[in-house]
């Protein structure tokens, strides 16, 4: 396999399984390219201040999410992408357009832009864990994490999100011709059959990545 690493994104909801999923895939995926694989999550180093301020308005939010952001690509991502690393990242661009826009009404295109003119790297492939709104608010409200402030607002924002997803990942979403997006319809599946689910697409594309289009 060519010395460049897999830059793989999975976003979805509070409380789809997110992290459980990255750890699993961060195992498996080292274990089968034999290429170190590091997990990472956003937010990153402003995490405390973002989540834990309830009064933040939206605005402040956003551009609070990109610095965050724009130090995670600078100190995280782009040195993985450089050494050639698999990096396995819990939210990332998408995210900030399903709360921001989707969640807390912030006109989409102003956020689209503002993303663009950022210039973050985009991910090989991106896996969307599509998880009932109902479901995935069960689970949030089992860990009892009220400091935690899109947590704390409920069902009724993780509707608004489940539902930004589904519309900006349905067949009129443009992938950048590098890209994959592989959305897993997890709702009735367990965390086991979740990962398999993820692993079976995954790697029906790893030949494709390291041998194909992506070997420029």
């Amino acid at each position: 396999m060519k010395n460049k690493g897999l830059f793989i994104v999975i976003e979805g909801v509070d409380g789809s399984g997110k992290s459980t999923q990255a750890e699993k895939l961060a195992k498996w995926l080292e274990n089968k390219t034999g290429v170190k694989t590091i997990r990472t999550a956003e937010p990153f180093i402003l995490r405390e201040l973002i989540l834990g301020r309830k009064d933040l308005c939206a605005l402040s939010e956003l551009l609070l999410f990109l610095a965050d952001r724009a130090e995670h690509v600078n100190k995280i991502i782009m040195p993985a992408i450089k050494s050639g690393n698999n990096i396995i990242c819990e939210r990332y661009n998408d995210s900030t357009l399903a709360y921001q826009s989707g969640g807390h009404e912030i006109e989409f295109s102003h956020v689209k832009n503002l993303i663009t003119v950022c210039k973050f790297p985009e991910p090989d492939i991106k896996i969307f864990l599509d998880l009932p709104p109902e479901i995935a608010f069960e689970r949030v409200k089992a860990r009892n994490n009220l400091n935690d402030k899109f947590e704390a607002e409920g069902l009724a924002l993780i509707k608004k999100v489940s539902d930004f997803y589904r519309n900006y990942y349905s067949t009129s979403y443009l992938l950048p011709p590098t890209s994959y997006l592989l959305t897993i319809d997890c709702g009735n599946l367990d965390e086991e059959q979740t990962f398999k689910a993820i692993i079976s697409n995954i790697n029906s594309l790893l030949e494709e990545f390291f041998n194909g289009r992506h070997s420029s």
